[in-house]
């Protein structure tokens, strides 16, 4: 009779460890979802992007066969021979003023030899040659195979500095007359921090 007494205590004491330790405050954790600040992915229309030519005959233009997947953003300075171009793919504004901190993300891939693509931020530009407003370069991975197109994510590009503000985010192509890499670009993220 002890030993039936002492064995149900001893299971009323399990049952009530494990069905206690099921029940903690982290059980009931809800997943912070990051709802995007902006994106795009070139899918539906770019018109909104601002493109401008400063040098060079050859301009972004919208490729709807090689992005990941879709459409993407296309450039390269080789027509004919490659030719020397600075382009300047430009997004819309975007709106940080009731963030705290924000990072970008995007996707890169390239080929053939020639200038890295540069990544830059604004909150000074409008409209017009963009040389005329203040940009920040932004480091950023690319695709560096000059081989073959290999989609790259960019890594998170810490942009809070610019919290509080309206910025826009630049991809400013270069080529020469010796070097024309064909750079692609998609899936532009940006989240709050």
């Amino acid at each position: 009779m002890k030993n039936n007494l002492l064995k149900s205590i001893f299971l009323l004491a399990t049952t009530s460890v494990v069905l206690t330790s099921c029940v903690q405050d982290d059980d009931f954790a809800i997943p912070t979802i990051n709802i995007p600040i902006f994106s795009d992915s070139f899918e539906t229309s770019w018109d909104d992007w601002t493109k401008v030519n400063v040098t060079g005959a050859q301009e972004w233009r919208l490729d709807t066969q090689f992005g990941n997947p879709g459409n993407c953003a296309v450039m390269s300075g080789f027509a004919g021979g490659n030719n020397v171009n600075e382009d300047w793919l430009i997004s819309p504004e975007i709106d940080l003023t009731n963030v705290s901190g924000a990072k970008l993300t995007f996707q890169t891939a390239s080929r053939f030899a020639g200038n890295l693509l540069q990544i830059k931020i604004s909150s000074d530009y409008t409209t017009g040659n963009p040389n005329a407003a203040t940009w920040t370069n932004l480091s950023a991975t690319l695709d560096t195979n000059t081989a073959s197109y290999v989609w790259t994510n960019s890594g998170n590009i810490d942009i809070s500095s610019f919290a509080g503000e309206n910025v826009r985010i630049a991809f400013v192509y270069t080529s020469t007359s010796t070097a024309s890499t064909t750079w692609e670009v998609d899936n532009i993220l940006i989240l709050k921090n």
